[in-house]
């Protein structure tokens, strides 16, 4: 029994951890995450870290797992668990320094103002077309 109990515990650790990283590089590769997912598993993390500090049986992980996703999408009906889960998110996608530099697009759109822009005409003057300029129109 000590043994399934230790692999239910060691499962549990895995799948979180694995989880965690899965949404970090979501995060950085700006690619959708699904925030009651994320809160289930932080949901599922406080629990491991109860199992842990109280001592009582891992298996009871077994039963939590299904809840974490219940509560977690309880948590995100409020707007403080919702504030409390973008914070997070924020802390885990980390700086965007160490990432890969911009592509030269996204590079070019972040100058800004540096191209000439076309003349704006006035809606109360007509627009003067070959045509209008041959005749000597306005």
């Amino acid at each position: 029994m000590a043994m399934i109990s230790q692999g239910v515990f060691v499962l549990a650790i895995v799948w979180t951890l694995w989880h965690l990283v899965h949404v970090r590089r979501q995060l950085r590769r700006g690619a959708i995450v699904v925030p009651p997912l994320v809160a289930a598993t932080l949901v599922f993390a406080f629990g491991i870290l109860v199992v842990i500090v109280t001592g009582v049986s891992p298996l009871h992980l077994v039963w939590w797992f299904p809840c974490s996703f219940v509560i977690g999408l309880v948590v995100l009906m409020f707007p403080l668990g919702t504030r409390l889960l973008l914070r997070f998110l924020v802390l885990l996608a980390g700086s965007m320094e160490s990432s890969a530099p911009l592509q030269p697009q996204a590079w070019k759109a972040t100058r800004g103002g540096r191209r000439k822009s076309k003349r704006r005409h006035s809606t109360r003057e007509p627009h003067r077309t070959k045509a209008s300029r041959r005749r000597g129109l306005r």
